[in-house]
């Protein structure tokens, strides 16, 4: 446990509708703006190819052992680091949890170039910015940065 009060512990198959659910939560906001509307069916066939592929690097974010929300990762090779999500169930939100897990990301991989990306809509920038994230790049959607080690 750390100053937050949260822990990490890994993914398994009984977390894979509280993580679609927290996903939605999330994201469905953003995906709306930039495609129009959320397609349940849809989006669900997508999660289900995305955690088929992710499910080793996902790790659920427990407070008073309750599930808050979770955060996926990957050292892509010796030089980078890439945050895929970090996701907090409103409740949670705001308390700095996602901001500490952000830190001890970067102090746990401060040999490597850390990359995140984000939907444009989302104020989270700021945050990553502080944290000494720089922008790297751009999609349609998304904004790209990166965190020099």
């Amino acid at each position: 446990m750390n100053k937050k009060g949260y822990t990490l512990r890994k993914y398994n198959n009984e977390d894979y509708e509280f993580i679609y659910e927290t996903k939605k939560n999330a994201y469905k906001e953003y995906v709306e703006h930039c495609w129009g509307k959320w397609d349940d069916l849809d989006q669900r066939n997508r999660f289900k190819e995305s955690m088929e592929k992710t499910f080793d690097r996902t790790y659920i974010i427990m407070v008073d052992n309750k599930r808050i929300g979770f955060y996926q990762g990957q050292a892509v090779n010796e030089e980078i680091y890439y945050i895929e999500n970090i996701c907090i169930i409103p409740e949670y939100q705001g308390k700095g949890i996602g901001t500490e897990i952000l830190k001890s990301i970067l102090e746990k991989y401060s040999d490597k170039n850390i990359e995140i990306q984000y939907f444009k809509q989302n104020p989270v920038g700021n945050l990553y910015e502080k944290l000494g994230f720089v922008q790297n790049g751009e999609t349609e959607f998304h904004y790209q940065m990166i965190k020099y080690k």
